[in-house]
């Protein structure tokens, strides 16, 4: 089965269990998203048969210097948790981001993937959201689980 057409049947299962008829990629794209507050991105990157997922965590303009480097500081662990920040200069938003290889997903690592990125931007946007950037730090310099990622 050719990669574009496994994603497509992959997200037609997927939209056929919460509802949504006919979810499928439209010019290599779609947009899921959570409680009308978290924006997921998918991307399908032909030419390296990846699935980009893009989860918007918060405006750009909110960030300072001390959040970045701790952002960055987490960027350095990409092999452990195969997550990474960067900033969507399109939107203005900081977000998560998660590279796949389309050959080694099927309908069952599509939902741990979209729950475990959900799951991690929900709670990196409630940490970005702290009124106190030292207790953002903090929370950014130790280790919990979620979803089996560590963060």
């Amino acid at each position: 089965m050719d990669a574009l057409k496994k994603i497509n049947t992959i997200l037609q299962h997927f939209g056929n269990r919460i509802g949504l008829t006919d979810l499928i990629l439209e010019d290599n794209k779609v947009s899921l998203s959570f409680d009308d507050a978290l924006i997921v991105n998918i991307t399908y990157q032909a030419k390296q048969e990846l699935l980009t997922f893009e989860a918007q965590i918060t405006l750009s303009e909110t960030l300072d210097d001390p959040l970045l480097r701790a952002l960055l500081a987490f960027n350095y662990h990409w092999a452990d948790h195969k997550l990474f920040f960067g900033l969507n200069l399109e939107t203005q938003h900081l977000c998560l981001y998660q590279y796949n290889s389309i050959s080694k997903i099927e309908i069952e690592q599509f939902d741990i993937i979209l729950a475990e990125i959900v799951s991690q931007a929900e709670k990196w946007a409630e940490l970005l959201n702290l009124d106190n950037e030292a207790e953002l730090l903090d929370h950014a310099h130790h280790t919990a689980h979620l979803n089996g990622i560590m963060v």
